[in-house]
């Protein structure tokens, strides 16, 4: 099977090609990133698949800057990739696409099948892209609270910027489920059908989360580093995050498990 991926330079996107060589070591994975076109370009979409010919799709491109999703500055950029592109692709070849676990705003955890409730323009988005891939048939794959090597996401950032001896200020107040990327990476490889939901089995916050990564570290070397406890309400933030937005079933390895892993 020869398998494309779009957005290959992301977080998951590279960690799907870090990936592939192990979960289907058969096929032929292609990696698509910026340097080789805008995917929300249709004429880009019709090169790349026929140049590629691929059985299946992987489509890791996003707007990923929540905050900037609805701004008038960029909301026009977000809706081309967040919303139309998928659904043209899908149209196109079998598609699997990244959806995002701030579909939902009512409390959690949230089934596949749960009806979604987006709050914000980025949710929004996804919300509206999942309904376009869907009517096209093509497969949803929700994910969220990723990190992991080379991400710039807080989990991803956490160990280089305690490290530096920053203060972090860390989200206490919001139910979260960290989710390593190489684990996202290995689900996803499955392609499985439908709606399908990519998430770690431990619950905890930001700032529980953060807490362990510091006594971790400290464990093999010395910080002079804080976390410190914040409310979401006191980040002001332009778009709004959902407080529990967790997700079911969640099958992936708890974080615990993968500390040791983000710290070395």
């Amino acid at each position: 099977m020869r398998i494309l991926v779009t957005g290959a330079e992301g977080l998951i996107g590279r960690a799907i090609v870090a990936s592939a060589a192990s979960a289907r070591p058969r096929d032929h994975l292609i990696a698509v990133g910026r340097s080789d076109g805008d995917v929300a370009d249709p004429r880009v979409r019709e090169a790349l698949l026929d140049r590629h010919k691929p059985d299946a799709v992987l489509f890791c491109a996003a707007f990923t800057a929540v905050d900037r999703a609805g701004h008038p500055d960029d909301i026009v950029r977000a809706e081309q990739i967040n919303v139309h592109a998928p659904g043209d692709w899908a149209r196109r070849v079998p598609l699997w696409w990244l959806s995002s676990n701030f579909v939902f705003s009512t409390p959690g955890p949230h089934a596949p099948s749960a009806a979604v409730s987006p709050k914000g323009a980025y949710a929004h988005q996804k919300a509206q892209g999942e309904q376009a891939v869907i009517r096209e048939g093509g497969n949803v794959c929700r994910v969220g609270w990723v990190y992991g090597p080379g991400g710039r996401t807080f989990g991803s950032t956490l160990v280089e910027r305690l490290r530096a001896g920053h203060t972090v200020a860390a989200v206490a107040d919001v139910l979260v489920q960290p989710t390593w990327s190489l684990d996202v990476a290995q689900s996803l490889l499955t392609l499985p059908e439908g709606t399908s939901h990519h998430m770690a089995a431990e619950t905890t916050s930001w700032y529980g989360f953060a807490l362990a990564v510091q006594a971790g570290l400290e464990r093999t070397e010395r910080t002079q580093s804080t976390v410190a406890p914040v409310r979401l309400a006191d980040l002001a933030l332009p778009d709004p995050r959902p407080r529990d937005a967790r997700l079911e079933p969640a099958t992936l390895p708890g974080w615990r498990s993968r500390l040791n892993a983000l710290v070395t």
